[in-house]
């Protein structure tokens, strides 16, 4: 959660002041951390999110990487982690118990050349654009550097891990993105990288593809799929839609974009993962059909459920983006050659998997209804997956780690969803807004 802070310029614009509502405190800036009690859809009322309950888990950080014990090492480091996401910058700060003590959260400025990574790959064309991309990023991850340094003893320094989709890293590292956004789609560098921001070391993670980055890889490392046989669905419900199928036999990843829909940027004030409750609310007392569209009454005008207007438009917003992720799924699941019903786990990773309700996300078909029960939530899979190589870097494991992180890439299959057979009757097929079965 990102607190109001006033310490500063740091904090004036970058960190995620709190939106207050009846049912608590949520942030704007939402990195799946699990601290907020949130404006909550009522399948999570009254409930502890790190308990589980009514078939739904929570994956929080201890059984992810188990009991929280003191970080190795001499104790003089102190670990950062670091997700550079499209829409979305968290970092994480800890100390020698493996404890978070400070968090720096910012939008990530570079959204004033778009909402999506392939809209940033079209400006990076101008190189002082692309220069610009990286160097905001820069100093959003410096400003959060000198505000950890601020906190540390004497004699203690940093070092950061960090993960990023394909697209960030390359704007961030100051390499060409051109071969990114136009067939073959094709990435150069995708090997774990270095570099220093602010005198602090840093360790990038390696990508997979040109759309299946960093961010994937840590979530893997996360849900530890490389080394257990449990077949896991892991889904980040994020801006560019990533997923990856599989355990430590096979896995398959691919991406779809998704756009902001699921990351609050459909209607001002509400939460991606609250506007899927309000539309299967909607379809299910008949104020949308199947198509989406609203009665007469409210298509120009939308309609207000308590605080919040939902209007048509956003309605297409959430449909475009829970279609790509709906056809995504069904397309993996093909390729994998199993049906839903063999797939042991869906971890719904990141801010908006935090605090969707499998059940309304089933019943307006984003996800299939028989793994309603097997949901998962991961909280920010991307963080904790860099918190768990922080911990073999200090163990003085980093040619282990690299070559760990490594073997995941090599036998991490990516598909183009694009290139599919039947992809984009699959695509409007699950526009629809029915139950999934």
């Amino acid at each position: 959660m990102a607190k109001e802070d006033n310490r500063g310029k740091d904090s004036e614009s970058e960190t995620a002041a709190p939106e207050r509502g009846k049912k608590g405190v949520r942030c704007r800036i939402c990195t799946g951390c699990g601290l907020c009690p949130g404006v909550i859809s009522s399948a999570w009322q009254n409930r502890n999110l790190t308990e589980s309950g009514q078939g739904i888990h929570v994956l929080a950080e201890d059984a992810l990487y188990g009991e929280k014990t003191p970080l190795p090492g001499d104790g003089c480091m102190r670990l950062v982690t670091a997700d550079v996401g499209t829409t979305t910058i968290a970092m994480l700060l800890y100390d020698r118990d493996g404890r978070v003590t400070d968090r720096y959260v910012s939008v990530n400025p570079q959204t004033k050349y778009g909402a999506d990574v392939i809209s940033r790959i079209r400006a990076a064309e101008k190189k002082e654009l692309a220069h610009d991309m990286g160097r905001l990023v820069q100093e959003v991850l410096e400003r959060g550097i000198r505000r950890f340094q601020r906190q540390l003893a004497q004699g203690e320094k940093l070092f950061m891990v960090l993960a990023a989709n394909t697209t960030m890293t390359y704007l961030l590292m100051g390499w060409e993105t051109r071969e990114l956004g136009y067939a073959p789609f094709t990435a150069s560098h995708l090997s774990a990288a270095h570099k220093m921001f602010a005198g602090v070391p840093c360790i990038v993670f390696p990508g997979i593809s040109a759309f299946v980055g960093g961010d994937m890889v840590a979530g893997i490392h996360a849900c530890k799929m490389a080394h257990g046989q449990e077949l896991t669905l892991l889904v980040d419900l994020g801006t560019n839609g990533e997923m990856v199928l599989g355990n430590r036999d096979r896995r398959i990843a691919c991406a779809t974009a998704a756009g902001p829909a699921f990351e609050g940027g459909v209607n001002k004030g509400i939460w991606g993962a609250d506007m899927i409750s309000l539309l299967a609310r909607l379809r299910q007392e008949g104020i949308l059909d199947e198509t989406g569209l609203m009665r007469d009454a409210f298509f120009e005008t939308g309609i207000r459920i308590g605080n919040v207007h939902v209007t048509q438009e956003a309605v297409r917003s959430v449909q475009l983006a829970k279609a790509a992720i709906a056809a995504g799924i069904e397309i993996l699941l093909e390729c994998y050659g199993i049906r839903p019903e063999a797939v042991d786990r869906l971890v719904l990773a990141g801010g908006f998997g935090y605090y969707l309700d499998p059940q309304s996300a089933v019943e307006i078909g984003l996800l299939p209804g028989k793994l309603a029960d097997r949901v998962v939530i991961g909280g920010n899979t991307v963080l904790t997956g860099a918190l768990l190589a922080g911990r073999k870097l200090l163990m003085g494991g980093k040619d282990e780690l690299l070559a760990e992180l490594s073997e995941t890439v090599e036998r991490t299959e990516v598909i183009n969803l694009a290139l599919q057979p039947g992809f984009e009757e699959r695509y409007v097929g699950a526009m629809k807004i029915n139950k999934s079965e």
